[in-house]
């Protein structure tokens, strides 16, 4: 069980690192969101309309349809990327 889950977090590095080298400027920007984040900026003041203006955008039913098709080409992508 141990071994399996070492391996599953060495592939998961693995591939962090190869989406790191492919497109770094993205992942920076998930990591200096990442780090706002945990460090607690979510709930500041800045970040509290853009919040609201982003739940509002979800409540408009083009924006829904538009995010679950590239949840499910994502879900679709995930497998065979593991294969």
């Amino acid at each position: 069980m141990a071994d399996g889950a070492r391996l599953d977090i060495q592939e998961i590095l693995e591939g962090l690192g190869q989406r790191v080298q492919e497109r770094p400027y993205p992942m920076l920007a998930l990591g200096v969101f990442a780090g706002y984040v945990a460090g607690g900026g979510f709930f500041s003041k800045l970040t509290r309309p853009m919040a609201r203006a982003a739940l509002g955008a979800l409540l408009v039913p083009g924006v829904r349809e538009r995010l679950r098709g590239v949840a499910a080409d994502l879900g679709a992508r995930a497998p065979a990327a593991q294969a």
